[in-house]
């Protein structure tokens, strides 16, 4: 019975990690260049060890779920916008991550809704510095208009003529894992990426999520049913167990 019960509990923890993660998932669907994560399946044994007087300890899932996050693209939409752009293949836009022992560290994103901070600063949508190919931050003379080359270049354009600015950090991304991403996207690998001179970029255009809140809300409801079919099967051998001591009991008689 131990094992139906292990067995029903890891279930019911693996569909509560699954909604968990969905529900990131369906929160930044609407998010440039965001990229789902999915829970790794793998398989599982019940492990348990023998105590000093014989007696067998109670049983364990043996084994962690992981997560994974699916390198497939989102959909490229043109915006018209000069500032937007879409980062090509493998590439990703360098960017200021968290401030970890001391440092600041480098972090990257397939986000592309770049903009001018109040301070002259190109960052991110949400906020985030991004950098040069010099991992510094780009900083643009007021009232400057900015164009952005395939290769990551940007020119100012001033009333006394064109102004180089400097080069986004574009870096392939091919050897991003899921460990170093955090939940709101962002790559933060322990150590920094070189830059791709072959990385190329698109601009006037956006990349999507490369999930939607349709697919989002359909896997929450699918993971729901899984839930209660768990915790069902809980409670029915919740109820073969109290059937057996009754039984036991009736035979102690």
């Amino acid at each position: 019975m131990d094992r139906l019960i292990y067995t029903t509990l890891s279930g019911l923890n693996a569909r509560a990690r699954e909604q968990l993660v969905t529900a990131n998932n369906l929160a930044n669907a609407g998010v440039p260049g965001f990229r789902r994560d999915v829970v790794a399946q793998e398989s599982r044994y019940l492990g348990a060890a023998r105590d000093v007087d014989g007696a067998w300890a109670s049983r364990a899932q043996t084994g962690a779920p992981s997560l994974a996050t699916p390198h497939a693209p989102g959909r490229i939409a043109a915006t018209g916008r000069p500032l937007d752009i879409a980062l090509g293949g493998d590439a990703w836009l360098a960017v200021q991550g968290p401030v970890v022992g001391g440092e600041v560290r480098e972090g990257y994103m397939r986000r592309g809704d770049l903009q001018v901070n109040a301070a002259g600063l190109i960052t991110l949508g949400d906020g985030r510095v991004v950098l040069n190919a010099n991992s510094a931050p780009i900083s643009v003379p007021p009232g400057a208009a900015l164009t952005i080359g395939e290769d990551g270049t940007i020119t100012a354009t001033l009333p006394d003529g064109q102004q180089p600015l400097g080069k986004l950090k574009l870096v392939d991304g091919s050897s991003l894992k899921s460990r170093d991403k955090a939940a709101d996207g962002l790559f933060l690998p322990e150590e920094a990426l070189p830059a791709d001179p072959a990385a190329r970029l698109e601009t006037g255009a956006l990349e999507s999520a490369n999930i939607t809140a349709a697919q989002a809300l359909v896997e929450l409801v699918e993971e729901q049913r899984g839930f209660e079919v768990n915790a069902r099967l809980l409670r029915l051998a919740q109820e073969m167990d109290e059937a057996s001591a009754r039984l036991l009991g009736m035979d102690g008689k």
